[in-house]
């Protein structure tokens, strides 16, 4: 095991948390939950998608959402952006990182997106010129199903380096890879990943585990071992696939900072912080159940914190005295 090394979580959950929750949270509430998120340490963070609202309507108030927390110092927002439409839009919000989404399996593309991988490259392609002529914002690729699909099941490891050489072709030189409905296991992970970082050694690979068979925390920590830095996670454990039946979330933040935490593996977190963002996430979706395990148990005596152990978060601590 590689420890000492420094990890970068990156906060998913105002976006893929928030694009699978029915209600519609209101502008300020989500303003209020991103600027908690960095109080408590996080320093990336997607903040939704700019889609049309038709879409996912969630989201249908980027603009103002990106206008309440643009201010915030030393944090880097990050969008989804699903065409060159949606990335001119998320550039004249002020996000500096936008996050271009496409499908190894084509099945999976097609229900996703509503169009080809043909299609999806192309759209890529046009941002990237864009982009590199302009030169306004970071951009990087979301690969999904890389370790399985509801409809085509697990592709070879052969057909995701070609994907992947794809984009690295393009010059784009930062890509998560997605295990969108949890399919992966430890021993599938560490295949295809060592197979990346050696095929592609100028690329700063990220992953994106969902925890929809258990297996979540164990993909991120194989991950780790294998030298990955860069892991995305959702305050509660929220999210899932709209395109997979049963795809549950993706790993708790509470959960992989708590694990990292324990392995003295710095986060720059703050946990106490965190699971009081966690008690507001839990007040301004009542019916949502949250299922980080941390949030569930608190934090052990044992814990920097202090913290003891039960379930302090019932009723958590009050942060409307705070400045967010």
């Amino acid at each position: 095991m590689k420890a000492g090394h420094d990890v970068s979580i990156v906060e998913v959950g105002p976006r893929d948390g928030l694009q699978n929750v029915a209600t519609f949270v209101e502008t300020a509430q989500k303003v209020s939950l991103i600027r908690r998120l960095a109080a408590s340490g996080l320093k990336e963070i997607q903040v939704g998608a700019f889609v049309s609202p038709r879409a996912i309507p969630q989201f249908r108030d980027m603009k103002e959402v990106a206008a309440g927390i643009i201010d915030l110092p030393k944090v880097r927002f990050s969008a989804l952006v699903p065409n060159l439409h949606g990335a001119r839009e998320a550039i004249k919000s002020g996000i500096e990182k936008l996050i271009f989404f496409f499908s190894l399996s084509e099945s999976h593309n097609l229900n996703n997106v509503r169009q080809t991988k043909e299609a999806s490259l192309k759209g890529l392609e046009l941002i990237h010129k864009e982009l590199t002529a302009e030169a306004p914002a970071e951009l990087c690729v979301a690969l999904a199903t890389v370790f399985g699909c509801p409809f085509e099941g697990c592709p070879t490891t052969d057909n995701i380096l070609k994907d992947v050489e794809k984009i690295v072709n393009m010059g784009i030189r930062e890509i998560t890879l997605c295990d969108t409905v949890g399919f992966g296991n430890p021993a599938q992970v560490e295949q295809i990943l060592v197979a990346c970082l050696r095929a592609f050694p100028e690329v700063a690979f990220a992953v994106h585990f969902h925890n929809t068979r258990g297996l979540g925390l164990a993909n991120a920590l194989r991950a780790y071992d294998v030298g990955i830095r860069r892991f995305d996670s959702a305050l509660g454990g929220l999210g899932g696939c709209p395109f997979a039946p049963g795809a549950s979330g993706n790993i708790a933040t509470e959960d992989l900072a708590f694990m990292f935490s324990e392995m003295a593996v710095p986060t720059g977190i703050d946990m106490e912080a965190l699971l009081i963002v966690s008690g507001y996430l839990k007040e301004i979706l009542p019916g949502v159940i949250l299922s980080s395990a941390v949030y569930q148990a608190g934090l052990p005596k044992t814990h920097p914190s202090g913290r003891s152990c039960g379930s302090p978060w019932v009723n958590p601590p009050s942060p409307s005295h705070q400045e967010w």
